[in-house]
């Protein structure tokens, strides 16, 4: 009883002085900018070519905006400041990540990214997370404009001319899996979870390896606390995308809830040793997943070290 009790004061002070850095990051001064993304493949003297994509992160790996390069190889967001992830992936391309931080004094920053090309197949593999099927690349113009035109609707939150364009490049194309995704975003970001649902799920049914689909479809399943689903769909994002920040938190977290102890402690551990500056909440469910494990094995009369060498599946609450 001493010992369940002085573990678990012990995990309150340890909760209470990550949320305080978390609070503290949380809260610290923020101020509208415009951030300017210019891509170039190989050196800086050759411009991307139109129609790259362009993800703006929060620390997270949750996605605020996701753009187009233009015809400069450019794309703009209006966000705030803080620490960003900028991800860039399509056909041609490997997939480039990278972690910016915008200064409360920036009103405007630009960033040059320099990604590598990738020539490789039908198939073009941007990266594990992102694998971009021919259908995809065989989209009419009028499909990819729309599609540019939805995208930009997007950046700028406005989800009826999103949803619009979206609409219309589907009608011009039915197989293109990214306007289905971002069809969903809009509704999603709408109001709209259930529809926004059908919207992801056409997407994975196109692009089987779709993981930023398989994401977007697991925040609407952990906004109705499905965590079985949370659970499965994140396991199928980490199949393509095995190290994508939120994706490995959120696994974590679901997992906990279903008692996978070892599961979430693997997964918020791989979270805790990617470069990222803003997951304290990974350390928070590292910490609780331990605990609880400790308490099962202490009611099972199990030693800590057995901990690590059993699977705790769906223990009852």
């Amino acid at each position: 009883m001493k010992r369940s009790l002085h573990l678990g004061l012990c995990t309150c002070v340890f909760y209470q002085l990550l949320l305080g850095q978390a609070l503290d990051a949380q809260f610290e001064k923020q101020n509208p900018t415009i951030l300017v993304v210019r891509v170039s493949i190989g050196s800086y003297q050759h411009a991307a070519p139109p129609n790259l994509s362009v993800q703006l992160q929060d620390g997270f790996g949750g996605i605020e905006h996701e753009g187009h390069t233009d015809t400069r190889g450019m794309v703009e967001f209006s966000t705030f400041t803080a620490t960003k992830r900028i991800r860039i992936f399509g056909p041609g391309i490997v997939e480039q990540e990278e972690t910016i931080q915008i200064e409360p004094a920036e009103s405007r920053k630009m960033v040059n990214i320099i990604v590598k090309e990738d020539t490789r197949g039908a198939f073009v593999h941007s990266s594990p997370g992102n694998t971009v099927p021919t259908e995809r690349l065989n989209a009419p113009d009028k499909a990819q404009k729309e599609f540019q035109k939805g995208s930009d609707s997007l950046t700028k939150k406005d989800w009826p001319e999103a949803k619009k364009h979206f609409t219309a490049a589907i009608a011009a194309y039915d197989r293109y899996d990214v306007a289905y995704n971002g069809l969903g975003m809009a509704l999603a970001s709408s109001g709209n979870p259930q529809e926004a649902r059908t919207a992801f799920e056409k997407a994975i049914t196109l692009n089987e390896k779709f993981a930023e689909a398989y994401r977007n479809l697991a925040r609407i399943s952990l906004s109705e606390k499905k965590f079985d689903e949370v659970d499965q769909l994140l396991t199928r994002s980490l199949d393509t995308d095995p190290l994508n920040a939120w994706a490995l938190a959120y696994s974590a977290y679901a997992e906990l809830q279903l008692h996978k102890f070892n599961d979430a402690l693997a997964h918020a551990r791989k979270a805790h040793e990617l470069e990222h500056k803003a997951l304290a909440s990974v350390h928070i469910v590292a910490a609780l997943a331990l605990e609880q494990g400790r308490v099962f094995l202490a009611r099972h009369g199990l030693a800590d070290a057995e901990f690590h060498q059993i699977e705790i599946v769906r223990i009852g609450r």
